[in-house]
């Protein structure tokens, strides 16, 4: 799975003089824990751009997620959507910059968020936001956030590469084309990979993707749809067309209403700053924007 990757640190500068949307601290790789467990003694490191403040932790600490300042990335918004949904414990860790520093490398050495870091598991380090997802899934057996059957799982994972693969590619090319007249073809391409999301709810029944339950099928795709619908009605005066998508347009609404969705959730002025900078720097979205 791709990970989400900011641009490199000087338009980080430039963008962050307009916009808190995205920190830029005077070390452009640098670490800020956002809450930190009392009389615990930290030992610092001497790694490029900072230090792991993880490092000499309570073990009964809970678990530790890494994501980028204010939590834009979309990737670790399914991972956050996951911690909330089966109540799990956790501490947010901002991780900026797109060099990532050494003591996040040794965290992950691809140098993407999210990550997750147990204490409780002799530090163990989980990376790849489905990666992440599946496990949580997993320390709460009891839960239908991952269907126990094998063919519902697998089902759920089809779903969610159908989202990688196929829906964000068409996505972003879509966002970044720049060619007026290509814009029809690519719309309709678009709509084509939702329509797989359209005919899930048909067979389902919904009101969610696999059914009764609101599952990862849901969350993997989530914080991609919040950013899709604003930014498309934003800069390309598109909206997703209800004639096509009805039940898709109710499934939207009715998980935008879900309390961890809303807690993962930008505002829509924060998805327009931040997406306007990427049109500006005509960005890549690590390979996703298929545009020449």
């Amino acid at each position: 799975m791709v990970g989400f990757r900011f641009p490199s640190p000087p338009l980080l500068l430039v963008a962050a003089a307009a916009s808190s949307l995205i920190e830029a601290p005077a070390v452009a790789s640098a670490f800020a824990p956002l809450r930190s467990p009392a009389n615990v003694c930290r030992q610092g490191t001497d790694l490029r751009g900072g230090y792991d403040s993880t490092v000499g932790i309570d073990p009964s600490t809970p678990l530790h997620f890494f994501t980028t300042p204010s939590n834009t990335c979309p990737y670790a918004a399914r991972s956050f959507i996951a911690l909330k949904e089966l109540n799990i414990p956790f501490e947010t860790q901002e991780v900026s910059g797109r060099t990532k520093p050494d003591w996040y490398l040794k965290i992950n050495p691809r140098g993407k968020v999210p990550a997750i870091k147990i204490p409780t598991e002799e530090n163990a380090v989980v990376y790849e936001s489905a990666i992440i997802c599946e496990y949580l899934c997993d320390t709460r057996p009891d839960s239908t956030l991952m269907p126990t059957d094998a063919i519902s799982r697998a089902q759920v994972r089809l779903l969610n590469d159908h989202c990688d693969t196929v829906l964000t590619p068409a996505q972003f090319t879509f966002f970044m084309n720049k060619a007026e007249d290509k814009d029809e073809e690519l719309s309709a391409g678009l709509e084509a990979a939702l329509m797989v999301y359209e005919e899930q709810l048909e067979k389902t029944g919904g009101p969610y993707l696999m059914g009764e339950h609101f599952t990862l099928a849901d969350v993997h795709i989530l914080p991609f749809m919040l950013r899709l619908v604003v930014s498309l009605r934003q800069f390309k005066q598109y909206g997703l067309p209800a004639e096509k998508l009805p039940k898709l347009l109710k499934w939207y609404e009715l998980c935008s209403q879900r309390d961890s969705v809303r807690a993962a959730a930008l505002t829509d002025e924060k998805i327009k700053e931040l997406y306007s900078m990427f049109l500006d720097m005509d960005y890549k979205f690590g390979g996703l924007n298929k545009n020449k």
